[in-house]
């Protein structure tokens, strides 16, 4: 990555690093981006101020944030060299466009259009100053700063569970994590341990497998509410078994639904469980 800030052509500031992390934000998700240089030094001495850094995504340049100011207001160059400039630019996103920039995301590193507008002031008057750069953001600097802000600290989803050695929770975080990470097959998969455990604890698995085979039967509008979601609970399970065999890849927003389902009827009690609270990632449509 290449940014400056340039007064008639001349360096006053050169970024060849961004960096980012987050911060708990009120409302939505507090990140810093953080721009790393340093200063040759100046002839003259110029005010550098209202500083703007612009995110765009880099596929079609459309874009997330336009506007972000400088933490600081004023930053003034001299003759003499800074050998460490660091610039801070910090805005709070909504959950809906960090789930935005998630889907043009997908299991990969962030990469991103970055410009950088200034206005400075000197003797010779006001001069306008703007550059762009190309930016990869690693995936996990991405995925650990999105964890210090808050979105994957998620609402409470009441599922109830029963004392019990299968661990659902963990199961729950295992899938979240892998979705995260890209491992979509693998998360459809942790899904369908879930919906094992589910019939392990209820001891219902021949009644769901019974309730499906009437569902595609002639009998069908005989069926009662609880046989009917057996049999939703049924057919999920066959959709998670490809999360384990077949070649067929899941996307990241399939996994994510089938997440959302397994979620909602785990909270059911007549075909899930009963009695405990826990997390459950809803920042990113998973309910």
């Amino acid at each position: 990555m290449r940014l400056s800030i340039r007064d008639s052509g001349r360096y006053l500031i050169e970024f060849d690093r961004l960096e980012v992390q987050g911060r708990k934000a009120v409302s939505g998700c507090g990140l810093v981006f953080s721009l790393k240089g340093s200063s040759p030094g100046t002839e003259r001495n110029v005010d550098i101020i209202d500083v703007q850094l612009g995110l765009f995504q880099s596929k079609d340049s459309s874009f997330i944030v336009p506007s972000i100011p400088f933490a600081d207001s004023l930053r003034q160059t001299s003759q003499y060299s800074n050998g460490n400039e660091n610039f801070h630019f910090e805005v709070a996103l909504t959950l809906e466009q960090i789930n935005a920039i998630e889907e043009i995301r997908q299991d990969g590193d962030l990469k991103l259009v970055v410009t950088l507008k200034a206005l400075l002031s000197s003797s010779s008057g006001l001069e306008r100053s703007y550059e762009r750069s190309e930016v990869v953001v690693p995936r996990d600097v991405w995925l650990k700063a999105l964890r210090s802000s808050g979105f994957c600290r998620t609402v409470l989803y009441e599922i109830p569970f029963p004392a019990s050695d299968v661990d659902t929770e963990g199961l729950l975080t295992k899938a979240r994590g892998f979705i995260e990470t890209g491992h979509y097959k693998d998360a459809v998969m942790q899904c369908r341990h879930i919906i094992e455990s589910i019939e392990e604890l209820r001891g219902d698995k021949d009644e769901a497998k019974d309730a499906n085979r009437k569902a595609h039967g002639s009998s069908r509008k005989d069926m009662t509410s609880i046989e009917r979601l057996l049999s939703l609970r049924e057919q999920l399970k066959n959709v998670c078994q490809l999360g384990g065999h077949g070649r067929e890849a899941f996307t990241r927003s399939q996994a994510l639904s089938v997440l959302g389902m397994t979620m909602a009827l785990v909270s059911e009690p007549t075909v899930g469980t009963s009695v405990i609270l826990v997390e459950a990632d809803a920042d990113r449509g998973e309910v």
